[in-house]
């Protein structure tokens, strides 16, 4: 293939090997050619002269240049930007690091080099030529010299490159190339090569000379040009900065010649505002430089300087500018060569008008300058110059653009007042003049900065600006000035006027506060200087700066000077002495005082503090007093007033202004004044801050300390506490300044004692106490539901505060009564925690105040443990509330945190304080605090147990005496033991080992206790769950045992734990026993224990069977829970001693007898459970136990319960006791000795089954409500449960070692006698559930045991049952009565909340619906009938369902994972769902092929169907892996998915008995998708089909990977094992190859198909290929590949099926049978019907569904072929 990279291409003859153009440079070096250099343009592409490889020639030049310089020049030649600029950094790094010799050798090279690549397109490029260039000057120094000429012109331009980076490093390298004297001598010495470059570059150079326009785009052309121009012009200027004076004229000649061409004056006509920038800024260096070549072309500068004066680019405006002040400066007659009137001033004024189009920061500082070069005739004419000129500033003032900048503002400001100034001082004016400038310009511009809505003139440098020139008018060296006097005269007397009236024009004005804020600013800036005022002046002079003494001098001189020359100005304070009276007389006349004027005289005063414009606003008053006292007077008579009628923002105000009078007065009018404003002010906020601003007073210390303040605190304290006792009513701001004052009062001074005397801090404290919600001393307090919870957690917060820092920084406070009494105050609030609710934050603030508390009260006080004192108190205060008002367990974590924490608290303290003296040593006061805590359990643990008897009876480890009183459990609190136990425990683990002595063995012993009883309470995990509390509780529990387990690594500890369980199991009873066998069972699989209780003689360390001789409950109990722990020899002698028993027992006539039998019953069946059952001796004594209870049926037979109602039984708890244990060892021998049973030992065990299933029944309406009952119930269906297991499993497989009449005997009797009887009680007893609310434990545990026994019961008889009939109107069925009425029965029963009913139900259902579709056989040949409903029963529960599993997942997409946790009514009715779903796939596989149809089409049409699948896949695990004993054990919501058993190949744990958990309704979700794969093939394909792509991917990944496998090998193993025939096909499989084989042969004719399974099966199409075929035409046997492709895709049946129909379809058309002319198969494929509608016309047949599809299509009713009128 031509090109192709392993096409080898066509070589000379002869030449063997491939190019080589390293080979083809050695062979130029052996050929003895001298090869020097290889030559390249000056200025084109290359970039000339880089030396290549040496050769053998005698060029030691050539010799001297490294090879690896010659690589890298070679590469700079290149076209690439990337590939210069490495090879530029690579140049760089080997002149820093090769010899200086070799870096010496490339100089003659470089600079062509760096002439090019220094005005390259790539500003990266010329970064990196400058730095590496220089290294090169850093390396060669002087050595350079040779080639300046060459290289400095591309030297000087590059540090004036655009890119400031680039220019930076050239002018750093020509710094280190030159001393700072040898830089003018470099630059004369190279002046003809600058000249010569910069004249070409700015009179010769274009576009296309510079760049190459083939290479080039016209961008980048454009961008060089622009480049390379400004570097010219830029460079220019350098080049003059540089030139010496001396030397100027000998360069003046060249220039001359640049500025007599027209094409550089052209420049200033160019777009780019760089070069037009460039230009103007070397035009202002020539006139600096060179006045004289300035000077000989002043027409052409001028005129293009000063007529372009608007042209404001921001790049061109600075350049300009200087360059404009340059000219008229050094060029003399400057303004002949221009037009003033025309050309300069439309200019200016459009300069002005336009605020500087954005560049005023930069134009207005040069506007003063070019003022003052104006010719005088400009000022000529009164005031019209003036006009224009500050009126066209002030227009440009009021540009929106500018009003935004405040630097621009600032700097328009500026120029106007020093050009005011200017135009004042320095011209010459008249006063009609300077009357305009001052009355029109100067008060018009501030009267806007007063009264405009625009802030913008206020907050500039206006006023900084006005004052600097009130300043510089009134300066003694400048008053004398008679235009001075007359300009300051019309200042002062224009700004009285202009403030009068401002401040009465404004008085009902909305904007009057605005206005008066404005004049405070003014008048304050007077005094105070500029300072905040302008904000571009802030960040103007924001620099880091060190100042030192004197520069803070300075400005500290500076700032005295301003305000030494306003402090004696008596216009000023003319002025404001009026505004102030004037404010006066605005409050005096008005109803309330208004803020404005209020806030203008508070400020005034503060600032201008003479004495007169207080007299002046006393007499306004009317106030008369004395020069020496007016400050009092003023401060007494008007501003205590003032703040009971200010508002709260002017009270700051007036407070200052009290501040600043107070310290006007003497010592004894201080004293005076904080007296009166102590009892005068009502405003608790003005006392605040009145008092916060004198902290420091000496006065003040003296007379915090006095009674006056002292007594108001306390009633201030009171009135607080009134407010949130609900008796008095506080504004917001009144409360906030009364906590502020209690939190000021109650701190300390310099020596750490209180600022007010301990009585007032005692009684403060007092008052205090009683605001605390729900405090004990507050009776008077109401409920908090009538609390606002805000106020509450706010009052908390800030007695916190108050009393964090009053613990905190007085010393000895907790000696105070009232102090220890606040202090447990709020220990009792954060303890009473559940009657009011407050922040997390505050309640985390009180723990943190009392815990401070703690810690100074250990400090402090002795006798800590006394019943007054705060310890104590604390620990009866916890303890009653845990008692008492526990409800959850949020609520005890708490408490315990608290408790645990107060703990906590004392040991860090008592051991703070053994670390400070050890002479405090106690030991002891841990430990009694800690007993002090805790709470003793031996009254409430005995109370508590009542709640978890009704319980034990349905336990196999306890024998109950008598029927416990309490029959429900309570559910609504705690276990009052658990919390008690976790409770101790955890103040136990609070504090050091050391200690805790031995407690934590008491500590173990009461958590199991409280564990066994929790455990007991929720027998089944349903309880714990649903039950939220106590499971939460059970996981406390266990996690704390375990911890403290982990201490019982000795010996005697674990001795003495077992001996003092043991000891309270054998005297007490009770539950003990069960708290026994949890803690030895716990030892067992403990893996941190040292010694296992195996190894411990748990008989001998009781005492041996001495203790057990009398036998009562507790003995027997006891026995019974440590049997499976004792030894076998023990065991066997228990057993023994209990036989004997049994055998003395010669009449049970009495409850005592009974019940003695009943404990020895139970005794034995547990030690035969726990012995070998292959030991002989063991077995014959059990058997001769079933003997003994044999002959008590015959002596004995009122202790059998048979044929009774067991409420009428007298003594009837013995008598069901006592039965029970019979039961519960008959099961034992069904169980495990069912071989070595005799026929009349069988006859004795079913004979009384079957009389104890009919007292069962006769006590039926007891079972859902008596204990006895229920526990009767449980043994009665186990007994039935394990009978039937034995028959079904045991005995198929070893008849010969039954009797031989067993089985039929069970079957036609005793199994029929049961299961009649059984299936009436269980459907009633199902009924009567319906109508509970909630199941309790017992009930489910009987349940649990029924629903097992019922789902032994035989298929036959179910459908002959004897139910009562229950038929539903409008039901269309096809069911006889009796199927239909088991139907309605056991249908609903799916949607009950227990999962045993659900799983009774559903298995069985599932032992006789597959045979349901038979009854619809009889409208299988009905052709009206399209489709058909599954057994309406099941559908109407999948509607019931599915529209609450619809609503779970809601939303869900396909593939998005739903967790379901258990015991919500979510899980029971998704259950329910799937198990309903399970059966009708069931029915459906039992269905005949025409009924399947039928079905599928219902539920498709019905959407049913789609329903379920999307179900499955939002139901489904994403990945379904779990460990195999996962299926089989109860899972907790908390288990995870693993990896072991994929959930498609196990099968489903229908156990009645076992709990609901995640995975079960995974695992059942994955065996409905795996059973509707399998049944419905086709349909699950089509909704396939009609997802979208996202949801086909992620069907199709899943099926493949985990179902796809097992369904196909399936599939195939059954195609094998069953070895399916047909007459004329046969069948075979290739398993590996996952393909099926179908031979058909009929005569002469063979045909071989070959079925190939996707990977994807059956989501994917199956392929069918060609095999051999013999006889058949081609055509025909494409028609009939296609037909078996139709028939495998769209049938719902496996292979074999799809054969089958196949094969049919094939024998018809071989019979004769004509085919369908529109599907062209004789057997549909779908409803497998022959066509039988036949054409009138044309006499051809079709099917019926066929041609209703073509008449529905084509929208006509003609026959398909020959188009009549069918």
């Amino acid at each position: 293939m031509p090109g192709g990279k392993d096409k080898q291409s066509q070589r000379t003859k002869g030449n063997v090997r491939p190019s080589s153009s390293g080979r083809a440079a050695d062979h130029l070096n052996s050929s003895g050619q001298s090869v020097s250099f290889v030559g390249f343009g000056a200025l084109g592409a290359d970039l000339g002269y880089v030396p290549a490889s040496s050769g053998l020639g005698n060029d030691d030049t050539d010799v001297s240049v490294n090879s690896e310089f010659r690589m890298v020049m070679r590469k700079l030649s290149k076209k690439d930007a990337t590939t210069k600029l490495k090879s530029m950094q690579e140049f760089g790094s080997m002149c820093k690091d090769k010899d200086v010799e070799e870096v010496k050798a490339v100089l003659p090279y470089w600079p062509r080099i760096y002439n090019k690549i220094s005005m390259d397109n790539d500003r990266r490029v010329r970064e990196a030529t400058q730095q590496a260039f220089e290294q090169l000057v850093m390396r060669v120094k002087r050595d350079l010299a040779p080639h300046l000429k060459n290289i400095m012109p591309a030297w000087l331009l590059a540090q004036c490159d655009s890119y400031a980076p680039a220019a930076s490093v050239a002018k750093s390298a020509f710094e280190a190339a030159f001393p700072p004297a040898k830089k003018n001598e470099a630059i004369m010495f190279c002046k003809d090569e600058i000249i010569a470059v910069i004249e070409d570059n700015i009179l010769h150079q274009t576009l296309n000379t510079l760049s190459d326009p083939k290479t080039n785009t016209k961008d980048e052309m454009e961008q060089k040009y622009v480049r390379v121009i400004t570097a010219s012009l830029q460079a220019w200027q350098l080049f003059m900065s540089l030139v010496p004076a001396e030397q100027r004229p000998a360069v003046q000649t060249a220039f001359k010649c640049i500025l007599e061409d027209n094409k550089f004056w052209k420049l200033s006509k160019h777009q780019n505002p760089l070069i037009r920038g460039s230009l103007y800024a070397l035009l202002g260096s020539l006139c600096q430089f060179l006045p004289e070549i300035s000077n000989h072309f002043a027409n052409k500068i001028c005129p293009l300087l000063l007529h372009n004066l608007d042209d404001c680019e921001p790049l061109v405006c600075p350049s300009l500018w200087q360059a404009t002040l340059c000219a008229i400066s050094f060029i003399e007659d400057c303004w002949k060569h221009v037009s003033l009137r025309k050309g300069f001033l439309p200019k200016l004024w459009s300069v002005l008008k336009a605020g500087g189009s954005g560049s005023a920061t930069v134009i207005y500082p040069s506007i003063l300058p070019l003022l003052t070069k104006l010719p005088t005739e400009v000022f000529e004419g009164g005031v019209g110059f003036y006009q224009e000129f500050f009126s066209n500033a002030k227009i440009g003032l009021g540009q929106s653009k500018v009003q935004m900048s405040p630097s621009e503002v600032s700097a328009i400001i500026s120029m106007f007042i020093e050009c005011l100034q200017y135009c004042l001082v320095q011209l010459q004016i008249d006063s009609d003049t300077a009357s305009y400038l001052i009355g029109d310009q100067l008060m018009i511009l501030l009267k806007a900065s007063l009264v405009e809505e625009s802030p913008t003139l206020c907050n500039s440098s206006l006023y900084g600006n006005v004052v600097k020139f009130v300043q510089f008018m009134i300066n003694p060296s400048h008053i004398g000035l008679r235009i001075n006097v007359l300009v300051m005269n019309q200042f002062w007397s224009s700004l009285d006027n202009l403030s009068v009236r401002i401040s009465e024009d404004c008085k009902e004005n909305p904007t009057l506060s605005c206005r008066m804020e404005r004049l405070v600013k003014l008048f304050v800036t007077f005094r105070k200087g500029d300072e905040g005022n302008s904000i571009s002046e802030t960040k103007k002079h924001i620099k880091v700066k060190f100042s030192d003494e004197e520069t803070i001098g300075k400005d500290n001189q500076k700032s005295t000077n301003r305000r030494d020359v306003f402090e004696n100005c008596q216009e000023l304070d003319a002025i404001v002495t009026k505004l102030c009276v004037t404010c006066c007389h605005h409050l005096i006349t008005s109803s309330e005082l208004t803020s404005a004027y209020l806030q203008f005289i508070c400020k005034m005063l503060s600032v201008y503090s003479g004495d007169e414009i207080i007299v002046n606003i006393l007499t306004a008053f009317n106030v008369t007093s004395s020069h020496s006292q007016i400050h009092m007077v003023f401060l007494t008579e008007v501003l205590i007033p003032w703040t009971t009628k200010v508002s709260t923002s002017d009270l700051s105000n007036v407070v200052g202004l009290s501040v600043s009078m107070y310290h006007c007065c003497t010592p004894e009018d201080k004293l005076t004044i904080l007296d009166t404003y102590c009892q005068r002010v009502q405003s608790l906020t003005a006392l605040k801050k009145f008092v916060e601003s004198l902290q420091t007073d000496k006065e003040m210390k003296k007379w915090l300390s006095e009674c006056v303040f002292g007594n108001r605190m306390v009633d201030i304290t009171d009135q607080l506490c009134q407010q949130y006792l609900k008796q008095k009513s506080l504004s917001k701001e009144d409360m906030d300044s009364s906590w502020s004052l209690l939190n000021l009062t109650l701190t300390v001074n310099q020596d750490f004692e209180p600022i007010i005397s301990a009585e007032y801090v005692d009684k403060i404290l007092g008052k205090i106490r009683m605001a605390l919600p729900q405090s004990p001393q507050s009776e008077t307090l109401g409920s908090s539901e009538n609390q606002n919870r805000q106020d509450i957690s706010k009052c908390v917060s800030l007695v916190c505060d108050v009393a964090n820092n009053f613990f905190t920084n007085l010393k000895g406070c907790l000696m105070l009564k009232s102090a220890e009494e606040l202090l447990l105050s709020i220990f009792q609030l954060q303890v009473s925690n559940n009657t009011f609710e407050v922040d997390k934050t505050v309640s985390e603030r009180m723990q943190s105040t009392w815990v401070l508390g703690v810690h100074d009260l250990l400090k402090q006080k002795g006798s800590l443990l006394n019943e007054d004192g705060f310890l104590y108190k604390a620990a009866q205060c916890i303890k009653q509330v845990i008692s008492n008002q526990v409800t959850t367990v949020e609520r005890l974590r708490s408490l315990v945190h608290t408790a645990t924490t107060l703990l906590t608290s004392m040991s860090d303290a008592v051991y703070q304080a053994l670390d400070d003296d050890d002479d405090k040593k106690d030991n002891n006061l841990l430990a009694t605090y800690l007993d002090m805590l805790s709470i003793t359990m031996d009254v409430e643990q005995m109370q508590e147990t009542s709640l978890c008897k009704a319980r034990l009876p349905t336990n196999d480890s306890f024998v109950v005496a008598d029927i416990p009183q309490c029959t429900l459990i309570d559910k609504t609190k705690l276990p009052l033991v658990a919390i008690h136990a976790v409770y101790n425990s955890c103040l136990l683990e609070a504090i050091p080992p050391e200690t805790s002595l031995n407690m934590d063995i008491q500590c173990i012993i009461n958590l199991m206790h409280a564990l066994t009883i929790c455990s007991t309470m929720s027998s089944s995990r349903k309880q714990a769950w649903t039950h939220s509390q106590l499971g939460q509780m059970l996981k406390w529990l266990e996690d704390d045992m375990s911890r403290h387990m982990k201490s019982l690594t000795e010996k005697n500890r674990t001795e003495s734990l077992l001996m003092t369980l043991l000891d309270r199991s054998l005297s007490i009873g009770d539950v003990w026993p069960l708290t026994l066998n949890l803690a030895v069972s716990t030892m067992v699989h403990s893996t941190v224990l040292t010694l296992q209780p195996p190894d411990i003689d748990l008989i001998d360390m009781a005492g041996g069977f001495i203790r057990f001789e009398d036998f009562d409950n507790a003995a027997t109990n006891t026995l019974l829970n440590i049997m499976p722990f004792i030894k076998a020899e023990s065991v066997m002698q228990i057993i023994d001693l209990m036989v004997a028993r049994m055998l003395s027992f010669e009449s049970l006539s009495d409850a005592a007898s009974m019940s003695d039998a009943s404990s020895c019953l139970a005794v034995l069946t547990k030690g035969f459970s726990t012995m070998s059952h292959d030991n002989d001796d063991t077995r014959t004594k059990a058997l001769s136990v079933l003997d003994v209870l044999s002959r008590w049926k015959e002596g004995n037979a009122h202790v059998f319960a048979f044929d009774s109602d067991l409420s009428q039984t007298q003594d009837y708890w013995s008598t069901v006791s006592v039965n029970n244990q019979m039961l519960s060892f008959m099961e034992y021998a069904v169980s495990h000795l069912s071989v070595h049973l005799n026929s009349s030992q069988w006859d004795f065990i079913m004979c009384a089954l079957v009389a104890w299933i009919q007292t069962l029944t006769d006590s039926s309406s007891n079972v859902l409500h008596s204990l006895i009952v229920q526990s009767f119930c449980c043994k009665v269906s186990d007994l039935l449960s394990s009978i039937c297991l034995c028959m079904e499993n045991i005995v198929p497989l070893q008849i010969e070692a039954f009797p031989a009449n067993l089985i039929s005997e069970w079957i036609e009797f005793f199994s029929e006698s049961a299961f009649s009887s059984l299936m009436v009680l269980y459907i009633q007893l199902l009924d009567d559930v319906k109508s509970t609310s909630e199941l309790n434990a017992n009930q489910d545990t009987m349940l649990r045991s029924l629903g097992t026994a019922m789902c032994h019961c035989p298929t036959r008889l179910l459908k002959d049952h004897n139910l009562e009939g229950k038929l539903i109107a409008d039901q269309v069925t096809s069911l006889p009565v009796e199927m239909q009425t088991l139907m309605n029965h056991l249908s609903p029963m799916l949607m009950l909340p227990e999962r045993s009913i659900q799983l009774t139900a559903f298995t069985l259902l599932h032992k006789f619906v597959g045979t349901l579709s038979e009854y619809d056989e009889s409208i299988k040949d009905d052709e009206d009938i399209m489709s058909r409903s599954p057994p309406h029963a099941l559908m109407d529960v999948i509607e019931t369902c599915g529209v609450v599993t619809e609503h779970v997942l809601d939303g869900l997409k396909i593939g998005e994972v739903m967790v379901i946790e258990p015991y919500i009514d979510e899980y029971r009715y998704t259950m329910g769902y799937l198990l309903t779903w399970q059966l009708v796939l069931d029915f459906f596989k039992g269905a005949k092929a025409e009924l399947k149809a039928m079905y599928a089409s219902y539920l498709r049409d019905s959407n049913q169907m789609t329903c379920l699948l999307n179900h499955l896949f939002n139901l489904m695990p994403e990945i379904p892996i779990v460990q195999l004993e996962d299926l089989l054990t109860t899972q907790s919501p908390q288990n995870k998915l693993s990896s072991t058993k994929n959930l498609f190949a196990a099968e489903f744990n229908n156990c009645v008995k076992d709990e609901p958990s995640i995975v079960e309704l995974q695992h059942l979700a994955c065996i409905v998708y795996y059973h509707a794969l399998q049944t419905t093939p086709a349909l699950v394909r089509q909704w396939c089909n009609d997802q979208d792509r996202r949801a086909v991917a992620v069907i199709d990944k899943f099926t493949s990977k985990y179902v796809s496998p097992a369904l196909s090998s399936q599939e195939l193993q059954s195609i094998q094992e069953k070895n399916v025939q047909f007459d004329n096909m046969t069948i075979r499989v290739r398993i590996g190859a996952a393909e099926v084989i179908a031979t058909y042969t009929v005569e002469e004719f063979s045909m071989e198909l070959v079925i190939k399974l996707p990977a994807n099966y059956p989501i994917g199409m199956i392929t069918v290929d060609i095999g051999k075929r013999i006889g058949i035409a081609k055509t025909q046997w494409r028609n009939w590949m296609l037909q078996l492709t139709t028939f495998l895709t769209h049938q719902n049946g496996s292979i074999v099926n799809g054969l089958a129909l196949w094969k049919k379809n094939v024998d018809k058309r071989f019979d004769g049978v004509e085919e369908c002319m529109i599907c062209f198969a004789v057997i549909h494929g779908t409803n497998y019907q022959l066509p039988k509608q036949q054409c009138k016309t044309c006499k051809k047949k079709f099917h019926s569904s066929c041609l209703y599809k073509w008449f529905n299509t084509s929208n006509n009713s003609t026959c398909p072929l020959c188009r009549n009128l069918f």
